[in-house]
C-alpha cells in the first residue's frame, strides 16, 4: 500500500525550535507504515496575517493559492502558524487543508511539549480528513461516518477541550474512546487502529537515556530536552539556564564559591 503524502507547511515564521521539530515529526516516517510527512523546499510563509487573530477565510485562500502556485502535491496540507484563531480554536479546517496555531500553547503548558501538542493535533487532523491511500475506494456506509470533536472530556484525541488545559491531558493519556474507536474500525480498519493507537501513545519517543532513542537524539543533537524545555524559541536567560544545568554538580559548587569569595573580597568581609 502507498503512503499517505502528507505537507507540513510553516504558514508563518516560527516561534520554535524548527530543525528540532522536523526531527521530531521526521522520525514518524521510520515509526509507522500509513503517512510519509515532508516539508517542502520552500522559503515563503503564505499565510498573510492582517488582523491580530487570523480569519478562517483569510488563511484558507492564502493556503490553497500557495499549494497551487508552488505546485506541492499531497493528500492533506498541514499549515503551522504562530498567530491564534479569532475563536481560539487550535486548529481550523477546510477539506484537506488545515491549519495549527502555536499561540494557544504557552509555555506554561509544558510539558508537554509544544511538539508533542503539535504532533497531537497533527495526528487529530489526519483523522478528520479521512486521506487515503490512492487506489482505495470507500463505501458508502465508510464515507457517511463523520470525524468530529466531542464536548465531553473524555481523554480522546477527538475531545474539543474548551478549556486548553484539558488538551494536556489528552495528549498524556495518548486515548481513543470508544465511539471513534469503532468509527475508526469500520472506516480505516484493524491495521490501521493498531498503528495510530501505537503512535498516539507516543511510546516511540522513547527515554532521553536510551542511546539512539528519538528523545535521546533530541536532547544530544538538537540541544532539546522533550522533558524540560517548552519546544518555543530559547530566550538568551533559556540557553544559559541550559548550559548552566549541563554542568556537574561539584563543578557549579565550585563556580558558586569563587563568585561567593570574589563578592566577599569586594566587600571587605574576606581578605
Amino acid at each position: 500500500m502507498n503512503r499517505i503524502k502528507i505537507a507540513i507547511i510553516f504558514g508563518t515564521e516560527p516561534n520554535f525550535e524548527v530543525y528540532a521539530f522536523k526531527y521530531f515529526i521526521l522520525a514518524l516516517n521510520k515509526n509507522q507504515k500509513t503517512y510519509e510527512f515532508f516539508f517542502p523546499d520552500v522559503e515563503d510563509y503564505p499565510i498573510k496575517v492582517k488582523e491580530k487573530r487570523l480569519d478562517s477565510d483569510e488563511w484558507q485562500n492564502d493556503a490553497k493559492a500557495f499549494i497551487n502556485e508552488k505546485d506541492i502535491i499531497a493528500e492533506c496540507f498541514i499549515f503551522i502558524v504562530s498567530k491564534g484563531f479569532k475563536n481560539n480554536y487550535f486548529f481550523r479546517r477546510n477539506g484537506n487543508y488545515f491549519a495549527i496555531t502555536t499561540d494557544t500553547w504557552d509555555k506554561y503548558f509544558s510539558p508537554p511539549s509544544l511538539f508533542e501538542y503539535l504532533f497531537h493535533s497533527i495526528y487529530t487532523c489526519l483523522l478528520y480528513s479521512k486521506a487515503i491511500p490512492e487506489g482505495i475506494i470507500l463505501t458508502d456506509e465508510q464515507k457517511n461516518i463523520v470525524f468530529e470533536s466531542h464536548i465531553e472530556t473524555k481523554g480522546c484525541i477527538a475531545d474539543f477541550t474548551r478549556d486548553k488545559f484539558d488538551d494536556k491531558i489528552d495528549i498524556a493519556l495518548g486515548y481513543i474512546c470508544e465511539e471513534d474507536t469503532k468509527k475508526i474500525m469500520k472506516c480505516y480498519g484493524s491495521e490501521y487502529f493498531k498503528e495510530f493507537e501505537r503512535i498516539i501513545d507516543r511510546k516511540w519517543i522513547g527515554d532521553k537515556e536510551q542511546v539512539g532513542s528519538i528523545a535521546y537524539n533530541l536532547k544530544h543533537i538538537f540541544k532539546f530536552d522533550i522533558d524540560r524545555d517548552s519546544g518555543f524559541n530559547k530566550s538568551f536567560w533559556d540557553k544559559i539556564k541550559g548550559k548552566f544545568h549541563e554542568i556537574p554538580a561539584n563543578i557549579i559548587l565550585v563556580i558558586l564559591t569563587a563568585i561567593t569569595m570574589f563578592f566577599l573580597m569586594k566587600l571587605g568581609i574576606v581578605v
